[in-house]
């Protein structure tokens, strides 16, 4: 599912198309991949009509979401961020791009720093701390796949892609407190 309408130029389907082409051109090659998947979506946010577009899904966290594309194997996502609403840190299981479509967010990405061995406890370690603005681009990846965020303007919008599925129980983590706690989550898609 591709939803595409509206003005001519870049189209969400040509987002999906590059990243889709980069991933498979550049099997391993993170960099090249992150590069290609952050221009995709640089291009994608020069649109003012995505609002429009997408069909709503269930969303975790958030004021609402939409899928802008579904294939089965990559999914955008584009989804609003309630205004000083934190959202812990969390994994997702899955590779995430998470990028400002409109507004401004605090964003954070983190990595594991114990051994994973003790149920309940973790050490993360903060790799990313940023102002994101329009169309400033965050990967969220193996080994650093926890992520938090706050939108600091009210109307703020996100877009995510992902490749894969999202876990369906996700660890969210306390770092004040080096503990999380397991949730299942709304959506696994």
């Amino acid at each position: 599912m591709a939803v595409d309408a509206g003005p001519e130029g870049y189209r969400v389907r040509d987002c999906a198309r590059e990243i889709t082409d980069a991933m498979e051109r550049h099997v391993g090659d993170h960099d090249e991949i992150r590069s290609a998947v952050a221009g995709a979506l640089t291009k994608l946010t020069t649109r003012d009509d995505l609002e429009r577009l997408g069909i709503p899904r269930q969303g975790n966290n958030v004021a609402s979401s939409q899928y802008l594309y579904f294939d089965g194997d990559l999914s955008i996502i584009l989804f609003e961020v309630p205004k000083d609403k934190t959202i812990p840190p969390h994994d997702h299981g899955v590779w995430e791009a998470f990028c400002v479509y409109r507004g401004c967010v605090r964003h954070q990405v983190y990595r594991r720093a114990d051994d994973a061995s003790r149920d309940g406890y973790a050490e993360l370690e903060l790799l990313e701390d940023r102002k994101m603005m329009t169309g400033d681009v965050s990967i969220v990846a193996p080994p650093a796949d926890i992520h938090g965020f706050c939108a600091q303007q009210a109307g703020t919008l996100g877009l995510t892609v992902m490749a894969g599925s999202y876990k369906p129980v996700r660890r969210y983590y306390q770092p004040e407190t080096n503990s999380y706690v397991i949730k299942t989550a709304a959506n696994s898609r």
